[in-house]
């Protein structure tokens, strides 16, 4: 997530870590990362010793301070494992089988440029899909090659122009236009459902909002055909038909569940800027790994990372002396 963010941006995220998931990809990965990203992962983890530190950026709840962790106990040793997060993050809160987080240092609404560990101190910094959010990356990249210093490694995996996520990322936009600026469906929902609760002010023209929002719906449906990897249609649809089906009975509870679905699809929305905020371009990418070979990591190497042929996920970047 982005570092230093405002407090209502920040919130988008926390609220997202809170509902549980694992990682920010959770619909497209089941459970903990897997394929080729947990073999990325897993080669980083061969190259430390007992009880070395492992520092996790933008570690939202905790996915590959979790796979550090299980890769320790397959080789029956254990590493110093820290997870650093904008957000206000509480992995064994939050997420399901708190008791595995045992053993695992939480920081929350710790900023990636402002890490709180001694220079040197640290064998290895992985960032999943965190560090390129930060706005902010030259100081965030010194702060890391402070921590690792001539010792230590830093592996990225970063969103990249050329990924699927990327080409996921537009149609998600076309659909928050639809939804949040073209249809405003939202909003007519609101209308006919207070209609429905009988309000004076709200029950005239009700045969019109229902038009409206009909009108609006199929549009929305006519998307979802064209616009199949837009998740948050889905999520829509569903919050839409159940904010209806809950009408019939009580128009006021449904209101209520309406307004928090608003919420819901908002901070999704507002999690997609910041994702296009955060993708790297081919020439961002090579112009990351010069930098890191400048500042005398001369073994650093940048390459893609598709987690099976065809479907790229991004690029690493791995940092080391």
């Amino acid at each position: 997530m982005p570092t230093g963010p405002a407090p209502l941006e920040s919130d988008a995220w926390s609220r997202l870590w809170r509902a549980g998931v694992l990682h920010s990809c959770s619909t497209a990965i089941e459970g903990n990362y897997d394929g080729e990203i947990a073999a990325f992962w897993n080669a980083r983890f061969n190259g430390l010793q007992a009880g070395q530190r492992v520092v996790d950026i933008g570690t939202g709840n905790g996915a590959l301070a979790l796979l550090a962790k299980g890769h320790a106990a397959q080789r029956g040793i254990d590493f110093d494992i820290h997870g650093v997060d904008a957000a206000d993050i509480d992995p064994p809160h939050w997420a399901s089988g708190a008791t595995s987080f045992d053993g695992i240092t939480f920081h929350a609404r710790t900023r990636m440029e402002e890490l709180p560990f001694e220079a040197g101190s640290v064998a290895l910094v992985t960032s999943q899909y965190a560090f390129e959010y930060s706005r902010t990356r030259e100081p965030a990249l010194q702060e890391i090659f402070r921590i690792i210093g001539h010792a230590g490694t830093a592996a990225f995996l970063l969103h990249s122009s050329d990924s699927l996520i990327s080409m996921t990322l537009r149609q998600q936009h076309e659909a928050c236009a639809l939804l949040f600026d073209e249809t405003k469906i939202l909003d007519l929902a609101h209308q006919w459902v207070s209609s429905l609760a009988g309000s004076p002010a709200s029950s005239q023209g009700t045969a019109h909002i229902q038009h409206a929002f009909q009108s609006g719906s199929t549009r929305l449906v006519a998307a979802a055909s064209a616009l199949p990897e837009a998740a948050i249609l889905r999520k829509a649809f569903h919050y839409l038909h159940a904010t209806l089906e809950q009408a019939q009975g009580s128009p006021w509870q449904a209101l209520q569940y309406l307004a928090n679905a608003r919420d819901d699809l908002e901070n999704e929305r507002t999690r997609l800027q910041h994702l296009a905020g955060a993708i790297m371009d081919l020439r961002e990418l090579e112009v990351l790994h010069q930098h890191c070979i400048e500042a005398g990591y001369a073994s650093s190497i940048l390459r893609p990372l598709d987690q099976v042929a065809g479907s790229r996920m991004g690029w690493t970047l791995v940092v080391s002396p």
